[in-house]
């Protein structure tokens, strides 16, 4: 990726299945600037891609559409994006990058690739926009689901599509929701995804903390701890009908990459999420709704891991620990 001289302005447009993602980019198009080149990078969980299709209808000039479709484009360490985005900057250099994750992706790992080593220089992330439909807010399903919270945490702007369809106390339920989240991000109302041009422009907020925040951190039991100076730390629990046991390995300590995937790829577990330094450089790993997704992150302060687990039988966590310290490297 050399030779770039001006980083291309980067916007996520995320929210979940069925919130208007795809009508919103279509109405950005229709606003783009007739100077500036465009590309557009989307990801459909199905395994047959349609929007792209959908957005080629667009009628614009200067506008290049990649698709990724079949599940989350951060997982498999990434690859999946990072060959599309490579391919797509690789054909014609845009003014601007606007990124489709999945409704059922994780949007702090495509952030957290998107800000690695690899695209500095390259890429500028600028706002990170949610939509969200704010009936959604009154099913618990909803509520309780990972990836839909993840997708208000990270936003920059959270946008209520869809009001024209909302009834009374819609709006007043998802500002409810996002006090108790502690969710601050700026909020708008808007009918048929109509995104005003100006809501891509600023600097995203965008950081290693927000992403180990909204990946859920590695536990309450990990949390104040310190890393060893040699070894490792473990810690353990079991309550409500699960069990969990979290790891922090000393900061010098480095995992066979591909090993460490298909050892937590193998995993039966109900959630895992980590931290971990590999030699393939740092990762974010996470398990959820028996998905597993990766992105690479500049930088941690040592490597931690958190798996949870139905309580009986009780998991072997001394068995995964040992396989764990097989893979060590160095």
């Amino acid at each position: 990726m050399k030779g770039w001289q001006k980083p291309v302005s980067t916007n996520i447009i995320t929210g979940f299945l069925g919130v208007g993602k795809s009508t919103a980019i279509l109405h950005l198009l229709g606003q783009k600037p007739a100077q500036e080149s465009w590309a557009i990078l989307v990801n459909e969980f199905g395994e047959i891609g349609v929007d792209g299709g959908l957005l080629a209808q667009s009628g614009q000039q200067d506008v290049v559409i990649k698709e990724i479709p079949g599940g989350c484009m951060c997982c498999a360490s990434g690859l999946p994006m990072q060959i599309s985005l490579n391919l797509l900057l690789a054909r014609k250099r845009p003014d601007r990058l606007l990124i489709e994750p999945t409704g059922l992706g994780h949007p702090a790992e495509v952030l957290a690739t998107l800000s690695g080593e690899q695209y500095r220089g390259v890429l500028t992330l600028e706002q990170t926009l949610t939509l969200v439909d704010a009936r959604k807010v009154h099913d618990e399903r909803y509520r309780k689901h990972e990836i839909f919270n993840q997708q208000l945490e990270v936003a920059d702007q959270i946008i209520a599509n869809k009001t024209d369809l909302y009834a009374s106390g819609d709006v007043q339920a998802l500002d409810d929701f996002l006090a108790q989240q502690h969710i601050t991000a700026p909020r708008h109302r808007v009918s048929h995804g109509q995104i005003p041009l100006d809501w891509l422009k600023g600097k995203a907020g965008y950081s290693h903390l927000a992403l180990t925040n909204a990946v859920g951190g590695v536990g309450e039991e990990l949390a104040g701890l310190v890393a060893p100076e040699s070894g490792l730390i473990r810690r353990q629990g079991q309550g409500e009908g699960f069990a969990s046991c979290g790891w922090i390995f000393a900061r010098h300590s480095r995992f066979e990459f591909n090993g460490l995937m298909s050892l937590l790829l193998g995993l039966d577990m109900e959630r895992l999420k980590g931290i971990l330094h590999t030699d393939q450089g740092w990762f974010v790993f996470n398990l959820a709704d028996g998905v597993m997704s990766t992105g690479s992150i500049e930088d941690a302060p040592d490597s931690r891991l958190e798996c949870i687990s139905i309580a009986l039988p009780l998991p072997e966590w001394d068995v995964l620990e040992q396989a764990l310290v097989r893979l060590l490297v160095d």
